[in-house]
């Protein structure tokens, strides 16, 4: 596995307040986000792949699908970066991150 990978969520949509703290506090739990930092309108995601097993990386997508990030985002995760689960052909996801 290779060393943290920067991902970006650019034009994230709260419709409340109460909406982006639960955006935020569903970010913190995922274990393979070690940092995050916003710039204009893209918020930055640090990836530590060590940590990104098959859970967090489906939340990860969860988060992204839910508040409409596109999900070609998330292409960084590639098998060496993360292992050759995230991009199997078979996960419902693959088309919308690989292409």
């Amino acid at each position: 596995m290779t060393s943290s990978v920067v991902l970006e969520a650019p034009h994230v949509t709260y419709y409340s307040p109460q909406d982006e703290a639960i955006f935020f506090g569903w970010l913190d739990k995922i274990d393979c986000v070690t940092s995050y930092r916003g710039e204009l309108r893209t918020l930055y995601l640090t990836i530590d792949p060590a940590r990104a097993d098959h859970d967090a990386l489906r939340e990860l997508v969860a988060l992204y699908r839910r508040y409409h990030i596109d999900l070609r985002e998330l292409h960084p995760l590639t098998a060496d970066r993360v292992g050759p689960w995230f991009s199997d052909q078979a996960r419902w996801w693959h088309a919308e991150v690989f292409g």
